[in-house]
C-alpha cells in the first residue's frame, strides 16, 4: 500500500518465527529497542527520512491496554508521517503528552482521548 518509487522497507521481527524478508531481533526492549538497534547498525546509512511503525497501521486514539488503540493524535493520520519534509521541516512529531519529573505529573493531549476534540488541534 505505501510502496513507492525510493522508498525501501526494513521488516524486524521478533517473533518465533520469522517472515521471509525480515531480520530477526531478540525479543527484548519492545519496540523501542528496535528502532534504536536500526538506528545504530545503519547510522552511517541512514535514509534522508525515516518512519518507524509498528505492525500494524496506526490509527486515532488511546486505549489503555487494548490492542485497537492505534496511537495518533487528534486529526493526525499515518499519511502525515510517511511525506517527507512536510512544510520543509526536517522532521514531524505531534506530541500526545507530557510528562514532569521528579513529581511524575503527565498531562495527554485531549485530541488523542475523546473523538469530539479530535478537530480541535492539528499544529
Amino acid at each position: 500500500e505505501y510502496a513507492a518509487p525510493g522508498v525501501c522497507f526494513t521488516v524486524y521481527s521478533k517473533g518465533e518465527e520469522t517472515p521471509v524478508g525480515a531480520v530477526r531481533l531478540p525479543n527484548l526492549g519492545r519496540e523501542s529497542h528496535t528502532f534504536l538497534h536500526h538506528i545504530v547498525h545503519n547510522y552511517d546509512t541512514l535514509a534522508p527520512w525515516t518512519v518507524f511503525s509498528q505492525a500494524v497501521h496506526p490509527s486515532w486514539g488511546y486505549r489503555g491496554g487494548v490492542s485497537s488503540s492505534g496511537h495518533l493524535s487528534d486529526n493526525v493520520e499515518f499519511w502525515d508521517y510517511l511525506q517527507p519534509f512536510p512544510g520543509r521541516k526536517d522532521s514531524y512529531f505531534v506530541f500526545s503528552a507530557a510528562s514532569h519529573f521528579p513529581s511524575g505529573v503527565q498531562t495527554s493531549r485531549a485530541g488523542i482521548l475523546f473523538k469530539t476534540l479530535r478537530s480541535r488541534s492539528k499544529d
